[in-house]
């Protein structure tokens, strides 16, 4: 007699699971997605991806560093602008953007050492002088600033900003007359340079030329007086 059928095991089949698929909705967002990601590691997957040349990572690169300048996010400015000259070591300009975002992080030391490669590169680069001149000057380093002014000063001879800071770096060595020259020298570029004015006053008035400090206080009342 056969066995009832009912007490037999029977083998479960069990039912292939059909694939998973991916939403599309989810394959159209992935790019968004991964824009949530640090942009620095965004432009190294694409520099990957679709072999961007040099130029055209430079161009973002620039593109991004002035966005972020715009937003006054120093520290971007400087990141952005580390991948350039990394990409271009030979390009002046770039250090120059360079120096000027670790000034406007207070990092005067990589500042100065940025202006210092802009002028390894092109050494009449007249506004990495004056840069690292300024720098010198805030550090109180008076000698260096002097000697990288007047480098500043033989590339561009008609700025009456540089001729200024010269003159201030005169004063403070207490080179009252050579500060005055360079004083005088900046007014006569510029007649309305109200700081040369107020600074050429109070050196004449240390070396006991009262009359002639007098005349500088009165200039730069006028000046005063146009301007408000």
């Amino acid at each position: 007699m056969a066995e009832n059928s009912e007490n037999q095991p029977q083998d479960i089949e069990e039912k292939p699971q059909p694939a998973e698929k991916i939403p599309l909705s989810f394959s159209i967002r992935w790019p968004i997605i991964q824009l949530g990601r640090a942009v620095a590691d965004l432009v190294d997957g694409y520099k990957n991806m679709v072999k961007m040349a040099p130029t055209d990572l430079k161009s973002m690169y620039l593109k991004r560093f002035e966005a972020a300048d715009a937003r006054g996010e120093t520290w971007k400015c400087i990141r952005w602008m580390e991948k350039v000259t990394s990409l271009d070591p030979e390009d002046p300009d770039a250090f120059y953007r360079l120096g000027i975002a670790y000034e406007k992080n207070k990092d005067f030391e990589a500042a100065i050492q940025a202006y210092k490669r802009v002028i390894k590169i092109k050494s009449d680069h007249a506004k990495a002088h004056y840069r690292t001149g300024v720098l010198y000057l805030a550090r109180q380093d008076y000698k260096a600033a002097i000697e990288v002014l007047k480098k500043a000063l033989k590339i561009k001879p008609d700025s009456g900003e540089i001729n200024f800071r010269l003159g201030v770096a005169h004063d403070r060595l207490q080179e009252h007359e050579k500060a005055i020259s360079f004083f005088s020298r900046a007014v006569e570029i510029n007649p309305n340079f109200l700081k040369v004015y107020k600074n050429m006053a109070l050196t004449y008035e240390m070396i006991g030329r009262h009359k002639e400090a007098l005349g500088c206080l009165k200039r730069a009342l006028e000046l005063e007086e146009m301007s408000s």
